[in-house]
């Protein structure tokens, strides 16, 4: 069954307002908010309100999309390097033909370890800002 345009337009707007990091709370109360407009005045919901994603700048800017890239390919590099650094470090100090970059084992383990380290704390960190978020989010 195809979908109304208005119901498109909530659908698409929950979905960018959700990716964006949107608490559920907020999100349920602009869609309402939209599909109240539109059901009163009559008018189409994106010459009211833009695209979706122009809409949902208002409440959630891309900025905070580029930060999660941002994290994100942070915090593969920080595990994927650390653990790669670690598990040379491990094999050198089993054979000492298993060399990288003319580091000794020692220091290949502990910049592994310092990498998967800043992997965790940067992960937690970004899980206590997203709580503060949705915790202190007003409309």
């Amino acid at each position: 069954m195809t979908e109304s345009p208005q119901e498109e337009y909530a659908t698409e707007l929950t979905e960018v307002l959700e990716l964006r990091g949107v608490p559920a709370t907020a999100v349920a109360q602009i869609v309402r908010e939209v599909q109240s407009h539109v059901a009163d005045s009559g008018e189409d919901p994106t010459a009211a309100f833009g695209t979706p994603s122009q809409y949902a700048d208002n409440f959630a800017p891309k900025l905070r999309m580029a930060r999660l890239w941002v994290l994100i390919i942070s915090s593969v590099l920080l595990a994927a390097g650390g653990g790669y650094l670690l598990i040379s470090g491990v094999f050198g100090l089993l054979s000492p033909a298993h060399g990288l970059w003319g580091l000794p084992s020692w220091a290949r383990m502990a910049i592994g370890v310092a990498g998967m380290a800043s992997f965790i704390a940067l992960i937690l960190i970004a899980g206590a800002r997203a709580r503060r978020r949705s915790l202190n989010w007003h409309i």
